[in-house]
């Protein structure tokens, strides 16, 4: 049988160790770029040679697809070094996708011709008057005896500055969903913009997030994306896949922080004794080992749920952008914290670790601002009250293909991707449907602890969804009340997913444990209903804590910090003389 994401590894071992500093595709090369603000173009350049970068893209139009859990490891090794290689790992995936989504098959050939060719198609949605309420959007697309004009400004479109081509999406009518359409602007069009200079980031230096202006551009009626009026639906569709694929640089950056403490604390002492195995510094590596166990079983399930039911993705989408940037961000910082005083230096771990930290704060915002999400969410959730309360029957989930990380999956249909907010999350209703069986199975294997933490996350979603169902929603209080429950759905909705997991995989070990092991669920489950309750999640620390150990032995092994074993090229990391054996006078905060 074929190692799943071999792929991953393959791309992992032609990078070569990021530990050596003499790599230009390693952590000292990505921290040199980031001090001076530049671009990895030679790194970008080497993955265009490898063909990954196009595996959106179905074969008919010259790519190679990959299923998207495959996909989303495969940008996870590259952008583990230097998350500002993100553009150059799905070429132009959020235009291109929207033109797969709502375009015709002759304007879908043109968008892939020009990105096998190197181009860069930009995406240009957001406005800085409006920011995250799209409705609002100023940008206009007026009739013309030709076709339209464009005339408006859009803000922080990445690649802005050098794109060749561009989706924009405008206003054609005065109000509703409706009244936005998506033109696809070529090389012809896009040269009548005025480009704004790029604007300065905090993170993913390098990347230019440049303003385009347009004051009366033409624009033929065969550029419009689907039929006029439809262009915003066609770009949340593309945007569900696109929130999805962000996830892989959550889970980069917080892997190299994660991996960069876990380094620092095992090889420094402290009082005679490594940091990582003192109260604190062990207590802190098992906190943000379960944080990123949650976010990347909630990602690799999303991705395969985009292929196996496309129109029940939405709340999904949503779901999986929240919890990754939130748990990944608490990780991260649990990481640099772990680092003391080293932490705020601009070299060594602390560089790296800082560097991760804030590219990894960028994709908070990027496709779909947290708002955004949460709103999407709050929509979905009284929805679920009933059936989460009296689950359908167990048959009515494909449970089996969604759970079965690195198996084939059928090719990604973006136009099948459903905007509805109907309550038919496969997640959601298989674990209201298999929980007691997943609760009896755990105890039967003398997992008690797992199994009483089950049963607290099977309450939880009872209450939270008929807590959204009997909510006024009037006033201030109310729509607050909204947010905070959707942003619970957004950490339980994790929890779900990895106690199905553990179910779907009786035969196999996750995270390197034996099979059966449910060490880690333990430790995913507790610190996840802890940031659910408003709990410091500190206090599940007696569960938490086989979480670091088994992360020790995934980078022991060398392996990706996710689920199946994804070998990597890493060699030691930095000497232990550059790692002092006893902390200095002063360093205590380690």
């Amino acid at each position: 049988m074929t190692a799943p994401y071999t792929a991953a590894a393959r791309l992992d071992a032609l990078l070569g160790d990021p530990w050596d500093p003499g790599n230009p595709y390693g952590f000292a090369a990505g921290t040199a770029r980031d001090a001076d603000g530049a671009y990895p173009a030679a790194f970008a350049a080497r993955l265009a040679g490898t063909g990954f970068p196009l595996a959106y893209l179905p074969p008919a139009l010259g790519g190679d697809p990959r299923p998207l859990d495959d996909t989303l490891l495969l940008v996870r090794v590259a952008a583990r070094r230097d998350a500002a290689v993100m553009p150059a790992t799905l070429l132009s995936c959020s235009a291109v996708l929207t033109v797969l989504a709502a375009g015709t098959p002759e304007q879908a050939k043109t968008a892939a011709e020009w990105v096998r060719e190197g181009r860069t198609v930009a995406f240009a949605l957001s406005e800085e008057e409006t920011g995250s309420d799209i409705l609002a959007g100023r940008c206009r697309l007026d009739p013309t005896a030709g076709g339209y004009a464009l005339t408006g400004r859009k803000w922080l479109v990445g690649r802005g500055a050098t794109a060749d081509a561009a989706v924009v999406v405008a206003r054609t009518a005065p109000r509703g969903p409706a009244a936005f359409t998506a033109v696809l602007l070529g090389p012809d069009q896009l040269a009548a913009a005025v480009r704004r200079p790029a604007q300065p980031v905090t993170g993913m230096r390098g990347i230019d997030f440049a303003d385009l202006v347009f004051d009366h551009v033409p624009v033929p009626e065969t550029a419009v994306l689907g039929r006029a009026g439809g262009g915003l639906a066609a770009a949340m569709r593309a945007q569900q896949l696109v929130r999805l694929l962000s996830t892989a640089a959550c889970l980069a950056t917080a892997d190299t922080a994660l991996r960069t403490a876990l380094r620092f604390t095992r090889a420094r002492r402290t009082g005679g004794v490594p940091v990582a195995e003192t109260g604190h510094g062990a207590r802190e590596l098992a906190l943000a080992a379960a944080e990123l166990m949650a976010a990347d079983l909630c990602s690799l399930t999303a991705a395969r749920h985009a292929h196996l039911a496309p129109g029940t993705f939405g709340l999904c989408s949503n779901v999986v952008k929240r919890a990754a940037t939130r748990l990944t961000a608490s990780a991260i910082a649990r990481a640099r914290s772990l680092l003391g005083a080293r932490g705020v230096l601009a070299h060594g771990p602390g560089a790296v670790v800082d560097k991760a930290q804030r590219d990894n704060a960028v994709v908070e915002s990027i496709d779909t601002s947290p708002f955004g999400v949460l709103r999407a969410v709050a929509a979905a959730l009284p929805g679920y009250a009933g059936p989460l309360r009296e689950p359908p029957g167990p048959g009515d989930h494909a449970l089996g293909p969604l759970l079965a990380y690195g198996d084939p999956l059928p090719d990604l249909d973006p136009a099948a991707l459903d905007l509805g907010a109907r309550p038919r999350d496969p997640v959601l209703l298989g674990f209201a449907a298999h929980a007691d069986e997943i609760e009896a199975r755990l105890a039967a294997r003398g997992a008690e602890r797992a199994a009483v933490l089950v049963r607290h996350v099977r309450t939880a979603l009872e209450r939270t969804t008929a807590a959204a169902a009997g909510l006024d929603r009037g006033g201030p209080a109310g729509a607050l009340g909204q947010l905070d429950l959707a942003d619970r759905l957004c950490l339980l909705h994790p929890a779900a997913t990895a106690a199905l997991a553990w179910w779907a995989h009786p035969e196999r070990g996750l995270y390197g444990e034996e099979p059966g092991g449910a060490g880690w669920l333990t430790a995913v489950l507790a610190v996840l209903l802890a940031h659910a309750e408003g709990r410091a999640p500190r206090q599940a620390a007696p569960d938490v804590l086989p979480a670091g150990p088994a992360l020790a032995r995934l980078d022991d092994a060398r392996l990706l910090f996710t689920a199946l074993p994804v070998p990597l090229a890493d060699g030691p990391g930095p000497k232990e003389s550059e790692t002092p054996a006893e902390p200095d006078e002063g360093d205590e905060t380690t």
